[in-house]
């Protein structure tokens, strides 16, 4: 059988990505709405931070994308670890984007976005 690590992520940016070695990192936020039991409307934002490990996406990326801006990306999710200041092993869980595109939706209060 063949498995899959598939994440999708699709909103705004949050602020002008950020070049690290020769990746970027930039953080899309994506909105929940649900309605409750009493019919009231609720709206809650989370924040993905994307990895972009190929080093011509990255740059196109840091170039090309600025905070707003609608994007979509397909990722995999991958835990790891690292020494902290202390010893002790500190846990990660990165969001790796293997697929990045820069969206025309919009703008983020347009209601049709």
């Amino acid at each position: 059988m063949r498995t899959t690590n598939l994440f999708i992520v699709r909103g705004h940016v949050g602020q002008a990505p950020k070049a690290f070695n020769k990746a970027a990192k930039i953080n899309v936020a994506t909105d929940r709405i649900w309605t409750d039991a009493k019919g009231e409307r609720h709206e809650e934002t989370d924040w993905v931070t994307v990895t972009i490990l190929n080093e011509r996406v990255a740059e196109w990326a840091i170039a090309n994308v600025a905070k707003g801006d609608a994007v979509y990306a397909e990722c995999r999710v991958a835990d790891g670890s690292y020494k902290g200041k202390d010893g002790e092993t500190v846990y990660t869980t990165d969001v790796i984007a293997s697929a990045f595109h820069k969206l025309d939706l919009g703008s983020r209060d347009d209601p049709a976005a």
